[in-house]
């Protein structure tokens, strides 16, 4: 039987054919791969913030220091010891100084992600669009945190170091332990946040520069 009258009637042999319009897909069917990515983000996201405020703490560490240096200068009585020894713990501050600005960096951009993972979870569009802004902007705060690692962070522990070895008992540093000291904290920490933090950012913008990806994401 069909809903129209005038229509012939069917053979035994032909296909029934249901009337009206097609059924809509089921919402369910959809990719659960934005969900996965969702609670991902927000572990990953969860880490990085406390490790990251953590670390900004270091800023106030770097006051620490200065105050060291003022109080040995107060007691202090030989004034080349003075200067060599708040010299030394002027480079420590900026050591502190440099790291506290790579927490900072960190705590930002593992805020957005959290935020981001809650709305992939939720498959909101506008998460969607801002995977790939954040993915970006997290190259960019990485260049960042290596530099400071290179140019800021490394330096200055070469310089501690050295300024350490000159107020020590001869021998008891060796005399090129504050440059290969410096290329440890510099060198060796960006390398390892390079591998740390790049993989994600770089498998997220793979993932969500897919339109059809972000097609599903409609909420």
């Amino acid at each position: 039987m069909t809903d129209n009258p005038y229509a012939p009637p069917k053979g035994p042999d032909e296909p029934w054919m249901p009337s009206g319009p097609p059924a809509e897909a089921n919402p369910t069917d959809r990719s659960s791969a934005p969900k996965v990515f969702g609670v991902l983000s927000i572990v990953f996201a969860s880490l990085i913030l406390l490790a990251g405020l953590m670390q900004s703490c270091s800023g106030l560490a770097s006051c620490a220091f200065s105050g060291i240096g003022n109080q040995v200068a107060k007691h202090e009585t030989d004034q080349k010891k003075v200067k060599e020894i708040t010299g030394a713990m002027r480079f420590m501050a900026t050591v502190y100084s440099g790291m506290g600005v790579q927490g900072l960096i960190l705590t930002i951009m593992s805020g957005l992600l959290l935020a981001i993972g809650i709305g992939q979870l939720r498959y909101r569009r506008w998460a969607g669009q801002w995977s790939i802004y954040w993915c970006w902007a997290a190259f960019v705060s990485l260049a960042a945190m290596v530099a400071i690692s290179f140019l800021w962070i490394g330096p200055a522990y070469q310089d501690f170091i050295t300024a350490m070895t000159r107020n020590a008992a001869t021998g008891s540093i060796p005399s090129g332990m504050g440059s290969s000291m410096g290329s440890l904290f510099g060198g060796t920490f960006g390398v390892m946040m390079v591998i740390f933090y790049a993989p994600y950012p770089i498998i997220m913008l793979a993932y969500f520069s897919k339109e059809r990806v972000r097609g599903v994401m409609t909420a």
